[in-house]
């Protein structure tokens, strides 16, 4: 018995010394395997927790320790949904998923479903789950491993993206995949076209809401085929005028602009489009160009008009100017005697149809040169000319004027060698009508004077001042009207036609010069500026 104990003490010891070094190895690589499977777990990004077979919690990583304020120590050995928000009821049925982590059978599994959990940030965030089950040989479920995915910033972008679509009522926003297929259609669309999203999200593309002979007639233009490509953005072409056809039939103008939808890669996903109702803008552009060609033929007519009054009053004019000249040579020839000797009484009757007549010769000149002026009819014959030579040719033909009317007259001429560029008869014919009309308004005793300097820059300032009766303030900008008379000159029945400063401005300003008078309500100033030789 003692040997064969001996030999049974020998077997056990040989056996021992095998084992414990094959069981201590076991034991560590089982440490590690824990250690590195924890390590794993804690280093996820993700919310990772660990079930076992009866749905409790056997591994809580450090991912969720952060998110959510719990302790792993805390939670482990407790049923999932005690620790974790229960599923929502908008993203899966929760009492089917509850069943199914109480149950732990393999055909539950995997799940997916969204709930929001309070976080240590304060914020209840969005969280998408997924649980995947591991089984034995058996097939029995010995662990589920439950991970989440925060998508609150995702949700939160479709949120807003969700109230931008519905704000945009006055706009079409249509979106589609690369396949064409219409995945967006926001309240807009509907509004435009009078489809429901239901109608066409996932279902049709924007070829149900277009003529066919316009997309016929866009991809021969373009060169494709028709289809979803006459729709993608060409930073060539820019938005593009389209007529929808709405479900009931009816056409809606509308500029459609398209921009591509990138993934993070930068690939194309789809494509976004925003249509905008242009009706209203359509009527209104038909408004304006039906109002221009109304104001264009009213143009032309009051061109035709007064073309036929110019020709009108030239002809007129030119007709009277004949009898009335044969008029004045025969009233010079009764003043002389040549008809026998004239009485006083008949002089004096002579003498009032001689005044009068020339009055009325002078109101034809001046019609006769407003309407050449007008007509383009009087030509400039520019070409330097020494304003002294212009004062002395005024002042030469105003002499018999300025001589009955007791009025003194003066001229400064600072620069006694000025020289301006312009038609030297048609600027003494300015300068006589201002001096004129200076003598004309201002009473005996009175005085004009003619100022002419080079402080302008590129001009010659010439000024007419008087000592007269003035222009009342609110008439001073249309006294170069034709046929205007101010007040004071109709209330004081002084002679005059209206047309002289007119002509005078229209003058000045073919040569290239300014005219504008001022007055303090005695007295009238006149400047004058011409071009410079």
């Amino acid at each position: 018995m003692s040997a064969l104990w001996r030999c049974a003490g020998a077997a056990v010891t040989w056996t021992t010394h095998r084992l414990v070094p094959r069981i201590a190895s076991a034991r560590t690589a089982a440490g590690r395997e824990r250690e590195f499977t924890a390590a794993v777990l804690d280093a996820s990004a993700l919310l990772l927790v660990v079930l076992d077979g009866d749905g409790r919690i056997v591994a809580f990583n450090r991912r969720c320790e952060e998110q959510t304020g719990l302790r792993a120590a805390d939670v482990l050995g407790k049923p999932f949904f005690d620790v974790a928000p229960a599923p929502e009821a908008s993203t899966a049925d929760p009492h089917t998923i509850r069943a199914a982590f109480t149950r732990i059978a393999a055909d539950d599994f995997p799940l997916t479903y969204e709930n929001h959990w309070a976080f240590v940030d304060g914020r209840r965030h969005a969280l998408v789950w997924r649980a995947t089950a591991r089984t034995d040989r058996t097939g029995a479920v010995t662990q589920v491993i439950v991970t989440a995915v925060d998508v609150t910033d995702q949700r939160e972008a479709e949120l807003t993206l969700a109230h931008v679509l519905a704000a945009a009522t006055d706009n079409a926003i249509i979106a589609t995949g690369t396949d064409g297929v219409v995945t967006v259609f926001n309240a807009g669309a509907e509004r435009m076209l009078g489809y429901d999203a239901e109608e066409v999200v996932g279902w049709v593309s924007p070829l149900l809401w277009h003529e066919p002979d316009e997309i016929a007639a866009r991809a021969a233009a373009m060169g494709v085929v028709p289809g979803p490509a006459l729709f993608r953005p060409a930073e060539e072409i820019g938005p593009q005028e389209w007529t929808f056809v709405r479900k009931d039939g009816s056409r809606l103008p509308v500029v459609l602009t398209t921009t591509e939808i990138r993934d993070d890669n930068g690939g194309v996903t789809g494509f976004l489009g925003v249509a905008r109702d242009v009706t209203r803008e359509r009527r209104g552009a038909e408004a304006m160009r039906a109002a221009l060609a109304r104001e264009t033929a009213a143009v032309d007519r009051l061109r035709e008009l007064d073309r036929v009054r110019s020709d009108l009053v030239a002809t007129v004019s030119h007709e009277l100017r004949t009898p009335l000249t044969s008029i004045l040579g025969n009233v010079e020839l009764l003043t002389d005697g040549d008809a026998g000797a004239l009485g006083a009484p008949q002089a004096r009757l002579l003498g009032a149809v001689e005044r009068n007549a020339r009055r009325l010769l002078a109101l034809i000149e001046d019609l006769l040169m407003l309407s050449r002026i007008e007509a383009g009819a009087v030509k400039i014959n520019a070409r330097p000319v020494h304003v002294r030579a212009i004062v002395g040719g005024a002042l030469e033909a105003l002499h018999s004027t300025r001589a009955g009317r007791g009025v003194e007259l003066s001229v400064d001429l600072r620069h006694e060698h000025l020289v301006v560029l312009g038609d030297q008869a048609q600027l003494e014919r300015v300068l006589i009508n201002l001096v004129d009309n200076g003598l004309k308004f201002t009473p005996p005793g009175g005085h004009v004077r003619v100022t002419v300097d080079g402080d302008e820059e590129g001009f010659a300032r010439l000024v007419v001042s008087d000592t007269g009766m003035g222009i009342p303030g609110d008439e001073v900008d249309s006294v170069f009207e034709r046929f205007f008379r101010s007040t004071r000159s109709q209330e004081r029945a002084a002679q005059g036609t209206g047309l002289g400063l007119a002509i005078t401005k229209s003058i000045v300003e073919r040569h290239g010069g300014r005219i504008w008078a001022a007055s303090a309500g005695e007295g009238t100033e006149v400047t004058c500026l011409l071009p410079r030789a």
